[in-house]
Protein backbone atom coordinates (compact mmCIF):
# COMPACT_ATOMS: atom_id res chain seq x y z
CA UNK A 1 0.00 0.00 0.00
CA UNK A 2 0.94 3.90 -0.93
CA UNK A 3 2.03 5.67 2.12
CA UNK A 4 3.81 8.99 3.07
CA UNK A 5 7.18 10.23 4.43
CA UNK A 6 7.63 12.99 6.26
CA UNK A 7 11.00 13.93 6.30
CA UNK A 8 13.04 15.96 8.30
CA UNK A 9 16.33 17.78 7.09
CA UNK A 10 17.80 19.41 10.06
CA UNK A 11 18.65 23.24 9.99
CA UNK A 12 19.19 23.91 7.24
CA UNK A 13 22.79 22.33 7.02
CA UNK A 14 23.70 19.01 4.65
CA UNK A 15 26.19 17.72 7.41
CA UNK A 16 23.17 17.42 10.03
CA UNK A 17 20.80 15.36 8.25
CA UNK A 18 20.69 11.76 9.71
CA UNK A 19 21.70 8.40 8.04
CA UNK A 20 18.17 7.71 8.23
CA UNK A 21 17.09 10.66 5.87
CA UNK A 22 19.72 10.39 3.81
CA UNK A 23 18.57 6.66 2.81
CA UNK A 24 15.17 7.79 2.28
CA UNK A 25 16.36 10.09 -0.32
CA UNK A 26 18.45 8.16 -1.45
CA UNK A 27 15.60 5.85 -2.23
CA UNK A 28 13.14 8.52 -3.50
CA UNK A 29 16.02 9.11 -6.03
CA UNK A 30 16.51 6.01 -7.25
CA UNK A 31 13.09 4.48 -7.30
CA UNK A 32 11.60 8.09 -8.82
CA UNK A 33 9.44 8.89 -5.52
CA UNK A 34 6.96 11.67 -5.57
CA UNK A 35 8.82 14.27 -3.19
CA UNK A 36 8.28 17.68 -2.87
CA UNK A 37 9.57 20.65 -0.59
CA UNK A 38 9.83 24.00 -0.39
CA UNK A 39 13.51 25.66 -1.60
CA UNK A 40 15.30 25.62 1.45
CA UNK A 41 14.47 21.78 1.34
CA UNK A 42 15.24 21.94 -2.12
CA UNK A 43 18.58 23.06 -1.58
CA UNK A 44 19.35 21.04 0.83
CA UNK A 45 18.66 18.01 -0.84
CA UNK A 46 20.37 19.21 -3.99
CA UNK A 47 23.74 18.54 -2.49
CA UNK A 48 22.78 14.51 -1.22
CA UNK A 49 20.77 13.85 -3.64
CA UNK A 50 21.40 15.98 -7.32
CA UNK A 51 19.24 13.60 -9.58
CA UNK A 52 15.84 13.56 -7.01
CA UNK A 53 13.12 15.78 -8.28
CA UNK A 54 11.84 17.56 -5.84
CA UNK A 55 7.99 19.09 -6.80
CA UNK A 56 8.16 23.04 -5.41
CA UNK A 57 5.53 24.16 -2.61
CA UNK A 58 6.17 27.53 -2.80
CA UNK A 59 3.50 28.23 -5.13
CA UNK A 60 1.31 27.71 -2.00
CA UNK A 61 2.84 30.49 0.29
CA UNK A 62 2.30 32.72 -2.88
CA UNK A 63 -1.34 32.79 -3.52
CA UNK A 64 -2.82 36.46 -2.90
CA UNK A 65 -5.10 36.18 -0.18
CA UNK A 66 -4.71 32.55 0.88
CA UNK A 67 -3.10 33.13 4.68
CA UNK A 68 -0.89 30.13 6.42
CA UNK A 69 -3.30 28.15 8.00
CA UNK A 70 -5.11 27.55 4.70
CA UNK A 71 -2.39 27.06 2.69
CA UNK A 72 -1.42 24.17 5.31
CA UNK A 73 -5.01 22.66 5.02
CA UNK A 74 -4.35 22.48 1.47
CA UNK A 75 -1.30 21.28 1.37
CA UNK A 76 -2.13 18.62 3.70
CA UNK A 77 -4.86 17.24 1.48
CA UNK A 78 -2.84 17.41 -1.59
CA UNK A 79 -0.37 14.66 0.13
CA UNK A 80 -3.17 12.88 1.56
CA UNK A 81 -4.74 12.57 -2.10
CA UNK A 82 -1.56 11.77 -4.01
CA UNK A 83 -1.21 8.71 -1.62
CA UNK A 84 -4.90 7.82 -1.27
CA UNK A 85 -6.24 8.28 -4.57
CA UNK A 86 -3.74 8.38 -7.00
CA UNK A 87 -1.98 5.06 -5.29
CA UNK A 88 1.33 6.95 -5.18
CA UNK A 89 4.41 6.73 -2.34
CA UNK A 90 5.17 10.40 -1.72
CA UNK A 91 8.27 12.12 0.55
CA UNK A 92 7.75 15.54 1.89
CA UNK A 93 10.30 17.38 3.23
CA UNK A 94 10.65 19.72 5.66
CA UNK A 95 13.51 21.67 7.60
CA UNK A 96 14.19 20.97 11.62
CA UNK A 97 12.34 18.86 13.05
CA UNK A 98 9.11 17.13 11.71
CA UNK A 99 7.44 17.36 15.04
CA UNK A 100 8.43 20.83 16.40
CA UNK A 101 6.35 24.12 15.55
CA UNK A 102 5.15 22.64 12.00
CA UNK A 103 1.17 23.24 11.86
CA UNK A 104 1.09 21.92 8.17
CA UNK A 105 2.93 18.35 9.38
CA UNK A 106 0.40 18.91 12.20
CA UNK A 107 -2.48 18.96 9.98
CA UNK A 108 -0.37 16.10 7.79
CA UNK A 109 -0.46 13.76 10.60
CA UNK A 110 -4.55 14.39 11.79
CA UNK A 111 -5.21 13.93 8.22
CA UNK A 112 -3.45 10.54 7.67
CA UNK A 113 -4.93 8.76 10.59
CA UNK A 114 -8.56 9.36 9.54
CA UNK A 115 -7.79 8.33 6.36
CA UNK A 116 -5.70 5.39 7.25
CA UNK A 117 -3.15 6.65 5.40
CA UNK A 118 0.22 5.18 6.32
CA UNK A 119 2.70 7.59 7.65
CA UNK A 120 5.95 7.38 8.76
CA UNK A 121 7.58 10.31 10.32
CA UNK A 122 11.66 10.83 9.76
CA UNK A 123 13.11 12.73 12.53
CA UNK A 124 15.17 15.60 12.37
CA UNK A 125 17.51 17.76 14.28
CA UNK A 126 15.27 20.72 16.11
CA UNK A 127 16.29 24.32 15.24
CA UNK A 128 16.12 24.13 19.08
CA UNK A 129 19.86 22.57 18.70
CA UNK A 130 20.88 25.86 16.73
CA UNK A 131 19.89 28.29 19.74
CA UNK A 132 21.07 25.92 23.00
CA UNK A 133 24.31 26.13 21.44
CA UNK A 134 24.57 29.90 21.61
CA UNK A 135 23.36 29.90 25.20
CA UNK A 136 23.98 27.76 28.47
CA UNK A 137 20.55 26.07 29.64
CA UNK A 138 21.01 24.31 32.85
CA UNK A 139 18.11 22.70 33.34
CA UNK A 140 17.52 22.86 36.68
CA UNK A 141 14.52 25.36 36.33
CA UNK A 142 12.87 24.03 33.41
CA UNK A 143 12.33 25.38 30.01
CA UNK A 144 9.44 27.61 28.90
CA UNK A 145 8.80 27.76 24.83
CA UNK A 146 6.41 29.79 23.43
CA UNK A 147 6.17 32.09 19.64
CA UNK A 148 6.48 35.95 20.00
CA UNK A 149 2.85 35.90 18.84
CA UNK A 150 1.71 34.26 22.04
CA UNK A 151 3.80 36.52 24.21
CA UNK A 152 2.70 39.74 22.65
CA UNK A 153 -0.93 39.01 21.76
CA UNK A 154 -2.46 36.08 23.37
CA UNK A 155 -1.80 37.43 26.67
CA UNK A 156 0.60 34.56 28.06
CA UNK A 157 2.78 35.46 30.84
CA UNK A 158 6.06 34.19 31.17
CA UNK A 159 7.17 32.77 35.03
CA UNK A 160 10.40 34.57 36.23
CA UNK A 161 11.51 31.80 37.43
CA UNK A 162 12.34 29.22 34.35
CA UNK A 163 14.37 30.68 31.37
CA UNK A 164 12.32 30.58 28.07
CA UNK A 165 13.08 30.38 24.45
CA UNK A 166 10.49 32.94 22.32
CA UNK A 167 10.29 31.28 18.48
CA UNK A 168 8.93 33.47 15.20
CA UNK A 169 10.55 36.91 16.79
CA UNK A 170 9.80 38.39 13.60
CA UNK A 171 6.32 37.45 12.97
CA UNK A 172 3.60 40.15 12.07
CA UNK A 173 0.67 38.39 11.47
CA UNK A 174 -1.58 35.88 12.53
CA UNK A 175 -1.07 34.10 9.16
CA UNK A 176 3.24 33.85 9.70
CA UNK A 177 3.34 36.00 6.35
CA UNK A 178 6.39 37.78 8.05
CA UNK A 179 8.59 38.11 4.83
CA UNK A 180 9.84 41.41 5.10
CA UNK A 181 11.75 41.74 8.47
CA UNK A 182 11.82 45.49 8.04
CA UNK A 183 8.06 44.86 9.55
CA UNK A 184 9.46 42.74 12.58
CA UNK A 185 10.39 45.98 14.48
CA UNK A 186 6.39 46.28 15.37
CA UNK A 187 6.42 43.08 17.06
CA UNK A 188 9.50 43.30 18.97
CA UNK A 189 8.60 46.23 20.06
CA UNK A 190 5.70 44.35 21.72
CA UNK A 191 7.26 41.76 22.90
CA UNK A 192 9.66 43.88 24.53
CA UNK A 193 6.88 45.71 26.38
CA UNK A 194 5.47 43.08 27.31
CA UNK A 195 8.09 41.48 28.80
CA UNK A 196 9.32 44.96 30.76
CA UNK A 197 6.32 44.20 32.69
CA UNK A 198 7.91 41.50 34.55
CA UNK A 199 11.49 42.13 33.96
CA UNK A 200 13.97 44.64 34.44
CA UNK A 201 15.04 47.21 31.33
CA UNK A 202 18.77 46.02 32.09
CA UNK A 203 17.66 42.00 31.86
CA UNK A 204 19.86 40.22 29.35
CA UNK A 205 18.75 38.82 26.62
CA UNK A 206 20.16 36.84 23.35
CA UNK A 207 18.69 37.24 19.71
CA UNK A 208 19.46 34.11 18.16
CA UNK A 209 19.31 35.10 14.57
CA UNK A 210 17.75 32.52 11.32
CA UNK A 211 20.30 30.53 9.90
CA UNK A 212 20.64 31.02 6.68
CA UNK A 213 23.26 30.73 3.25
CA UNK A 214 26.28 30.81 3.29
CA UNK A 215 27.35 29.06 6.45
CA UNK A 216 24.01 27.67 7.71
CA UNK A 217 24.94 28.63 11.11
CA UNK A 218 23.24 30.79 13.70
CA UNK A 219 23.92 34.41 14.63
CA UNK A 220 23.43 35.71 17.93
CA UNK A 221 23.55 39.01 20.02
CA UNK A 222 23.05 39.84 23.63
CA UNK A 223 21.14 42.83 24.12
CA UNK A 224 19.51 44.45 27.27
CA UNK A 225 15.80 43.94 27.12
CA UNK A 226 15.21 47.59 26.53
CA UNK A 227 17.43 47.41 22.96
CA UNK A 228 15.47 43.96 22.10
CA UNK A 229 13.47 46.88 19.14
CA UNK A 230 16.49 48.80 18.11
CA UNK A 231 17.09 46.80 14.60
CA UNK A 232 14.78 44.25 12.82
CA UNK A 233 15.26 40.82 12.48
CA UNK A 234 14.26 37.69 9.93
CA UNK A 235 10.93 36.10 11.00
CA UNK A 236 12.64 32.82 12.14
CA UNK A 237 14.47 34.34 14.78
CA UNK A 238 14.56 33.48 18.53
CA UNK A 239 14.88 35.02 22.07
CA UNK A 240 16.23 33.51 24.65
CA UNK A 241 15.33 34.87 27.77
CA UNK A 242 17.17 33.26 31.07
CA UNK A 243 14.97 33.38 34.77
CA UNK A 244 15.22 36.78 36.95
CA UNK A 245 17.24 34.98 39.23
CA UNK A 246 18.13 32.07 37.61
CA UNK A 247 21.69 30.32 37.72
CA UNK A 248 24.44 33.24 36.70
CA UNK A 249 25.51 31.21 33.65
CA UNK A 250 22.33 30.91 31.86
CA UNK A 251 22.84 35.05 31.47
CA UNK A 252 25.66 34.52 29.55
CA UNK A 253 26.16 34.09 25.55
CA UNK A 254 28.10 30.77 24.67
CA UNK A 255 30.95 31.00 22.09
CA UNK A 256 30.19 29.50 18.82
CA UNK A 257 31.23 26.00 18.72
CA UNK A 258 34.07 25.17 15.69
Amino acid sequence: MAGLTIVGLGPARPEMITVEARAVLQHAQDAGVRTYGLAHARDVVASIAPQLSVRSLDYLYDLEGVDRPTAYRDLAEMLVRRVQVDELDVVYLVAGSPLFINDAVLRIRDMCEQATVPLRIVHGVSFLDLILDRVYWTGWTGLQMYSAWNIARDGMALSQDAPAILFQLGEFSAGGDALDETRSVGMLEEVRDTLLKDYPSDHPVVVLYSSGRPEYRSLSKSIQLSSLADMPVPVYSNLWVPALNGPPIERRMAPESV
